[in-house]
């Protein structure tokens, strides 16, 4: 198995970790483990449309989804890419964040390219 690791979580051990991972064919993945507190600087970024809350957006901020099951799929792909894409030039509390979005936006873009499925694992 071939699994590609980006580790944004080290330096964090015993606080909460977000893991971002797109399944591969062949049991492969590539993953994105980030300290929790670059997830909710990053989702903190994204505005609510005229109809509320929707994507990635909608599941963060009611606690659902990932907070209910874990690895939890996120289900509709393309508007999460646009919501975290649209942060890259926020001003972010933590440095790091706009690195971790980065990395998060290319492995979203990757997956939808490739069809692949993308979920969001608690740890």
């Amino acid at each position: 198995m071939d699994n590609i690791i980006w580790d944004f979580y080290e330096g964090y051990e015993g606080e909460g970790e977000i893991q971002f991972i797109q399944a591969l064919d062949n049991d492969n993945r590539n993953v994105i483990r980030i300290w929790d507190g670059y997830f909710d600087d990053i989702m903190e970024k994204i505005e609510p449309e005229e109809s509320g809350w929707t994507g990635l957006a909608y599941y963060y901020n009611l606690a659902e989804g990932w907070y209910d099951e874990s690895p939890w799929q996120i289900p509709n792909l393309m508007k999460s890419f646009q919501q975290i894409k649209q942060t890259e030039n926020a001003k972010f509390r933590f440095p790091n964040s706009k690195k971790v979005t980065d990395e998060i936006c290319n492995l979203l873009s990757n997956a939808l390219d490739n069809d692949n499925c993308v979920y969001i694992a608690r740890e």
